[in-house]
């Protein structure tokens, strides 16, 4: 079984379950690496006109307006090339090529191309579907609100996918730590006996998929596992048909007033989001995108907001505390959840072994009493 710790959390920070809207930005950027261009310089678009093709799917724009440049951007996956959309605020839309599809008759051949096409999602020799609503950020909540905001409608449709893909079973998984998920899921859940209800401790990596089946003692073959931002995006195309065009992400940490899940256009601009919506309790933080454990430090100011980003910590600034000499303690190994060894990473050899199986989790650093960095293996450094 895996090894799983939970982690310490600063207690005083606490998210506020009222959703802060940013869904009028002045300004967008579309990613569009490896993507043929659909569209020129000074071109009005509209909501959902499409604007690259890849070889697997066509992106669209979150924003009527009129395109204005090429540019670099940075996100959460590092440098990439965007296109700037001035937003008219016109909110005109085209019309999506889906048609609003009825759950009551749809054939499940053409649920199953709808699935695939449009989230990647193959359903064919699948017989257990689980729906992950863990947050393994301690100060985020960005897929717990997901289901919060959306239960009834995830009920609904989780169902039908039971239904309709002759599932055996339908399992929710959420930490104990969510309790007012709990709370409504089981005022509801009578009505849908084919939908299991887990709740799981605390611990740190639950959240990841390969580590959650280990968890349950689900075998990976016959599974299908969908995070609640996943089933959102289902969701608002089957039963609303909207495409994607926003998503929540929790900004929290010690050095803000007011941690908030925001509700955000995609594309928007860190640094207007901020400014506009967050209150600091000091000037003299930093910004980290991802966990607090695993996340970058970031420079807000050429940063957005993209579909991998879930959540931004601001916290105050610490004095940097200096790495010493290993101790060969073995605590790094001892608490890695896929059996790496950290000390090796400065190894090109083995990194590049270990390179699609380590986590990324962080956690070797946090156990480390030399406070070592090893993340800064990962990202190119070799000597020890």
């Amino acid at each position: 079984m895996t090894k799983l710790i939970e982690l310490e959390q600063d207690e005083t920070i606490k998210v506020s379950s009222n959703v802060l809207k940013y869904l009028k930005p002045n300004v967008i950027y579309v990613p569009f690496n490896d993507a043929k261009a659909l569209v020129n310089i000074n071109e009005i678009v509209d909501i959902g006109t499409p604007l690259f093709k890849t070889s697997s799917l066509i992106i669209t724009s979150p924003i009527s307006g009129k395109t204005k440049s090429f540019k670099p951007i940075s996100t959460i996956n590092g440098q990439k090339y965007a296109l700037e959309i001035l937003n008219d605020f016109e909110e005109r839309k085209r019309l999506e090529p889906i048609k609003k599809i009825s759950l009551n008759n749809i054939k499940k051949e053409a649920l199953e191309k709808l699935l695939y096409t449009q989230f990647n999602l193959d359903f064919k020799d699948k017989n257990i579907l689980i729906l992950n609503a863990i947050d393994d950020n301690i100060y985020a909540n960005t897929s717990s609100f997901y289901l919060l905001l959306n239960y009834e409608g995830f009920l609904e449709i989780l169902d039908k996918f039971f239904k309709i893909f002759t599932l055996d079973k339908i399992i929710i998984c959420l930490k104990e730590t969510s309790s007012e998920n709990i709370n409504k899921l089981m005022e509801c859940l009578g009505m849908y006996p084919n939908i299991e209800l887990r709740i799981l401790p605390n611990l740190y990596l639950l959240g990841t998929n390969s580590i959650l089946l280990k968890y349950l003692n689900i075998p990976m073959s016959n599974s299908l596992v969908l995070k609640t931002n996943t089933l959102y995006d289902i969701y608002n195309l089957i039963k609303r048909n909207r495409q994607k065009t926003d998503k929540l992400i929790t900004i929290s940490g010690n050095g803000l007033k007011n941690p908030s899940i925001i509700q955000v256009k995609i594309g928007s601009p860190l640094k207007n989001l901020i400014t506009d919506l967050i209150e600091l309790k000091d000037p003299d933080v930093e910004y980290i995108a991802g966990n607090l454990l695993s996340g970058k430090v970031i420079d807000i100011n050429n940063f957005i907001v993209d579909e991998a980003l879930d959540s931004i910590l601001i916290m105050k600034k610490k004095s940097p505390t200096s790495e010493k000499a290993c101790i060969h303690c073995g605590q790094c190994l001892n608490i890695c959840p896929v059996n790496i060894n950290p000390l090796l990473l400065s190894n090109a050899k083995y990194k590049n072994q270990v390179k699609d199986i380590c986590l990324k989790c962080g956690l070797c650093s946090y156990i480390c009493p030399a406070y070592i960095n090893f993340n800064k293996y990962l990202e190119g450094e070799q000597n020890v």
